[in-house]
């Protein structure tokens, strides 16, 4: 796949792992991830035994997603950087994991900040 973004329902449409795959190498290479926030934060969906933050390799494809459930959250842009140096370290603390571009059924690979930082390190 290219180092372009989809940014219609084609991204959704590919499996979760090309989908993870995808946005693990655009972090690689620099590009910013996005995910949801509100007036109290970020947005966290609880799945039971994770508390898991979702991320978008584009606002659109974020808001795409807060269209269909959660109106009233926009995008928050995280740097690799942000992400690499603060995000991850503070999410393994906090225990929460990352879900990578949920398409919009909610479906995508689920791994722990700390996996996560690994899969950006290899």
């Amino acid at each position: 796949m290219s180092n372009t973004i989809l940014l219609d329902d084609t991204f959704y449409r590919l499996p979760s792992s090309q989908r993870y795959d995808h946005v693990i190498d655009l972090i690689k290479k620099g590009s910013s991830l996005w995910t949801l926030a509100d007036t109290e934060g970020c947005l966290i969906i609880n799945l039971g035994s994770d508390k898991v933050l979702p991320i978008w390799p584009a606002a659109q494809l974020a808001l795409a997603w807060a269209d269909k459930d959660y109106q009233g959250f926009t995008c928050l842009e995280i740097t690799p950087e942000a992400w690499a140096e603060k995000w991850l370290p503070g999410m393994q603390n906090d225990g929460f994991s990352v879900g990578v571009a949920p398409n919009l059924a909610g479906e995508c690979i689920v791994s722990s900040a700390e996996e996560h930082a690994a899969d950006l390190k290899v």
